[in-house]
């Protein structure tokens, strides 16, 4: 399923990164604008599931109901986790598109005794795109505005 190109991951690894990571940025379309949100995530077959709080006002809630297409990106970058360097992992990331839904709304212990719900929300994987730095070396101790101030000179 996922789509190859220069540095792209193979179906196992990208499939195996995404089990691995624990949160990405859902973004959703909210009256022709996009919105993005931190979140943690669940993969399982070819669907992502979110869980988020039901409450119907939430933005989150307001923009699947008007429109069910959904990216939710993943990345991992040697400038934010240097310690996958010693690993030999590069710089990567994966893009999930798929249609996403309201899957039901659960109720789950919480730490004080009660129960709270939540809402579980449900993206049927269409496609997912992906991509890691081909090359060998790089510097990513500095970003490419420090290494190249002449590009940002005129902003």
């Amino acid at each position: 399923m996922p789509t190859q190109g220069v540095g792209a991951m193979n179906e196992a690894e990208a499939i195996e990164f995404i089990k691995n990571s624990r949160v990405g940025v859902l973004t959703l379309v909210d009256d022709g604008k996009p919105y993005g949100v931190p979140v943690e995530h669940y993969l399982k077959d070819n669907r992502l599931y979110i869980m988020v709080s039901p409450r119907e006002d939430q933005r989150k809630i307001q923009c699947i109901k008007k429109n069910p297409n959904a990216c939710f990106v993943i990345y991992e970058s040697r400038r934010e986790k240097p310690e996958i360097v010693k690993k030999g992992i590069r710089c990567r990331s994966v893009i999930i598109e798929g249609k996403i839904k309201l899957d039901g709304i659960h109720e789950v212990p919480t730490k004080g005794g009660g129960t709270a719900q939540v809402q579980r929300l449900r993206i049927d994987i269409k496609k997912i795109g992906n991509w890691y730095c081909p090359r060998k070396s790089c510097d990513y101790q500095s970003a490419w505005f420090d290494r190249y101030p002449q590009l940002v000179a005129d902003v």
